[in-house]
């Protein structure tokens, strides 16, 4: 958004301020400046010329000879703007004078007549960048007056960063910003000359109905007659200098109302409308606006009508079929305030942002809707256009015009603060601003919050501490240390231990941290034949595809597998994230897992080899987490769908079941990464960390070396692993250290229901090393003991 200085010094006085420091004075103070621009006018020796005569001299060209009169001077000029006609004023520049573009005019002979000077066009006057009419001054300007002494020859634009407002819709006008200024440098600022609507009262009320008080809160109008006729020039040098074309003195008033107060109007020929009634569409169609375009309309999209027929996209664009024309005799004025977000939504889907969808979006404050009419009127006034006031002004909604209290303890500030600042000056600050402040009692203020604020920028006690803040100056705050003391920061034990697992499994072991989608892809569960049962579904997915949440990482997981398998011959990827399991009361018990894929691209590699690789990661993993005893316990075949088709196997930690390990069933296989060796694990994380300063355990490592003897026993998988532990738990002999399983076989050469369960045995003597005869005989009676309980040894 952009302000001019100019503007502002019509309510407060500047004149002794540089452009500089009232940009630095309201960065700090109220919304960020990203620029100041000097805008210079090319105006001296621009005299007001009025048109004499006008004659057609080419039609290919839209050329005119027209004679102007400039203060008892005539000259002759070839002018090609269609505006030009007898009777109107304008600037023209004579010979011998410079104009915008350091463009020197001169005596010259165009389409066979001699042009002895310009009428100019807004950009020849370095006013703005408009050169498609020449500028109209009004008649009550003398003729042969100089520019130079009716207009600023400078002006200082400043450009304020639109994301600092979006709080603020009141300071999307200027008289927002001079307030601002005015609080900030203790200035006086001068109230806006508003016209006395009760004159108007005995006037009829215009026919006016809200359908939709939740879309438009307020909405306020006016019919009247108004003569067509220039703007004032001050209101046309202000409208160009923020790059807005000015018109007549009509359309302008609303532009220039909405830039100073930032309250949008909208002028309805009064001919066309008999009532005014603000609802919905109603029902999906379409409807012409002002630029000629139509627009598909949804049946929620807010409209002002006219009685039965839409006449306009309410905070947005007025309809073509209620547009103002030469031939209108009276207008209908709107005033109106409309729900931000409604407006908003409805912008964007059509693709039509405007000034006035952009301010409503702000939310507004109802009371302008009032104000900006009486600004209306009384600028009409000043600007000595001819005008009758038909109605009075008619309003339906309410205007919220009340101060809104807040009690705010004079303790609760200066505590906050961290210095004391007089009341009297926080009074003084609140005042500046709008405010009303008083004392309640020794220690309280009440501070009455002006209409004009949002009450969604002002409502609370630190809303107030804010606005006494930005305004005292923080800079003016001496910083100290706060009086307190420092505790031990609190260490989030879950939250060091995912940064632990991650350091493992990345540094340690080469693994690459992916972040999948939090939810399922159901085409790729259909070809996995995985069904993850009852899960939380999205009311709004980014694709009818992807609407379940995840409850396992695995399936997302394994789709990477597909996807970079062609681009590397081994790799390995981890996840640390969150699942979501819905329970019985219909709530989300969200639970982190813990998921690894390793990846082989040939099968040459040992596949044994391979998983206790993977093995030996996820005793890292407990290791550094000080998860406790890690160990893998066989999982009985199931039909469950609810699980990934191959072989798995329980991970353990100290006897309780925390994941699962496993590879995908060759059809699965297939559909990753066909001749690949696929290796994944599934930990739930929650139940996989210690403490972070585990109590250091010591036994002494034997100075004599084991020997670790594998066995793989053939087992009927249906009778599960834990009969098989039971039989062979019944072995004990003093040299066994310890036995750990390693994993279980299933397929060809082994029978159908059969299984290869290996076990390893560390065995060894603290007192010496064992001998190879103890070996021959531990093994032989191992060997005899597995017969006598009817087991085969592979």
């Amino acid at each position: 958004m952009k302000i001019s200085l100019e503007w502002i010094s019509q309510y407060v006085d500047i004149s002794d301020l540089e452009p500089d420091t009232i940009a630095n004075n309201l960065t700090m103070a109220t919304a960020e400046v990203e620029g100041v621009e000097i805008l210079t006018r090319t105006i001296q020796g621009i005299v007001v010329g009025e048109v004499v005569a006008v004659e057609k001299i080419s039609k290919d060209k839209n050329l005119s000879l027209a004679e102007v009169e400039c203060g008892g001077k005539r000259y002759m000029t070839v002018c090609g703007a269609p505006n030009v006609r007898i009777g109107m004023k304008s600037a023209f520049a004579p010979p011998g004078v410079t104009i915008a573009g350091d463009l020197k005019i001169e005596k010259s002979r165009i389409a066979g007549h001699i042009s002895e000077g310009i009428l100019c066009s807004s950009r020849e006057l370095g006013m703005s960048e408009f050169h498609d009419i020449i500028l109209e001054i009004p008649a009550a300007v003398k003729t042969g007056t100089l520019l130079s002494e009716i207009m600023p020859e400078k002006d200082a634009i400043v450009e304020i960063d639109n994301k600092s407002l979006t709080h603020r819709p009141d300071l999307w006008g200027h008289y927002g910003f001079a307030r601002e200024i005015a609080a900030i440098f203790g200035r006086e600022l001068k109230p806006l000359d508003l016209d006395d609507l009760t004159a108007y009262q005995s006037l009829p009320e215009y026919p006016l109905e809200i359908q939709d008080y939740a879309g438009c809160p307020c909405y306020c109008c006016m019919e009247m007659k108004l003569a067509v006729r220039p703007s004032p020039l001050p209101i046309q040098w202000r409208l160009h200098a923020l790059g807005q074309r000015t018109f007549n003195l009509l359309v302008d008033l609303t532009n220039y109302i909405m830039l100073e107060l930032a309250q949008p109007m909208h002028a309805f020929d009064g001919d066309k409308l008999k009532a005014v009634k603000v609802g919905p569409f109603g029902k999906e169609g379409t409807f012409t606006t002002l630029d000629d375009q139509p627009r598909k309309m949804q049946s929620k999209d807010l409209m002002i009508w006219n009685e039965k027929e839409p006449v306009a996209l309410a905070g947005i664009m007025g309809g073509v079929n209620s547009e103002v024309s030469e031939s209108t005799s009276k207008l209908l004025l709107e005033s109106a305030n409309f729900l931000g977000s409604r407006i908003r939504r409805t912008s964007v889907r059509l693709g039509l942002r405007t000034d006035a969808s952009q301010r409503f979006e702000k939310d507004q404050p109802p009371i302008n809707t009032k104000v900006a009419i009486q600004r209306f009127i009384s600028l009409v006034k000043q600007s000595g256009a001819d005008h009758e006031i038909l109605s009075r002004l008619t309003i339906d909604g309410d205007l919220k015009d009340d101060f809104r209290p807040v009690n705010v303890s004079v303790d609760f500030l200066n505590a906050r603060v961290g210095m004391q600042i007089p009341k009297s000056e926080m009074f003084r600050i609140l005042k500046s601003l709008g405010f009303t402040a008083e004392d309640k009692d020794d220690k309280t203020i009440t501070a009455g919050i002006p209409p004009f604020r949002s009450a969604k920028d002002i409502s609370i006690p630190y809303d107030i501490l804010e606005e006494i803040c930005r305004v005292y100056g923080f800079d003016n705050i001496e910083p100290q240390l706060p009086q307190q003391y420092t505790e031990a920061v609190h260490v989030n034990v879950k939250l060091r231990n995912e940064h632990k697992a991650r350091r493992t499994l990345a540094l340690g072991h080469g693994f690459m941290e992916v972040h999948t989608y939090s939810w399922f892809d159901d085409y790729w569960l259909q070809m996995l034949r995985f069904d993850p049962g009852k899960t939380l579904v999205l009311e709004n997915p980014s694709a009818g595809n992807m609407s379940r949440m995840r409850t396992t990482l695995l399936p997302n997981m394994l789709n990477l597998v597909r996807q970079n398998n062609l681009h590397r011959d081994e790799f390995r990827l981890f996840e640390m994230g969150r699942v979501y399991q819905p329970t019985e009361d219909d709530k989300c018990d969200e639970t982190t897992r813990l998921c690894g894929i390793s990846y082989r691209q040939t099968k040459s590699y040992n596949l044994e080899l391979h998983f206790r690789e993977l093995r030996g990661i996820l005793e890292d993993l407990a290791l550094a987490t000080s998860a406790g005893d890690l160990s893998l316990s066989p999982l009985e075949e199931t039909k469950d769908k609810s699980t990934i088709a191959g072989h798995q196997a329980k991970i353990m930690i100290n006897k309780n079941k925390v994941g699962f390990i496993g590879i995908p069933e060759n059809r699965i296989l297939k559909e990753l990464a066909p001749n690949a060796q696929v290796i994944w694990f599934e930990i739930e994380f929650d139940k996989f960390f210690g403490p972070i300063y585990p109590a250091i355990k010591y036994e002494r490592s034997s100075e004599f070396p084991g020997s670790w003897m594998d066995f793989s026993i053939v087992w009927d998988t249906d009778a599960g692993y834990d009969k098989l532990i039971e039989k062979i738990d019944k072995f004990s002999h003093p040299l066994i250290v310890k036995r750990e399983f390693v994993a279980l076989y299933k397929g060809k050469p082994l029978p159908q229901g059969k299984g290869s369960y290996s076990f390893r045995y560390l065995i060894g003597l603290k007192e010496r090393t064992i001998t190879g005869e103890e070996i021959e005989e531990f093994k032989k009676q191992y060997l005899e003991f597995l017969k006598s309980q009817e087991l085969e040894l592979r």
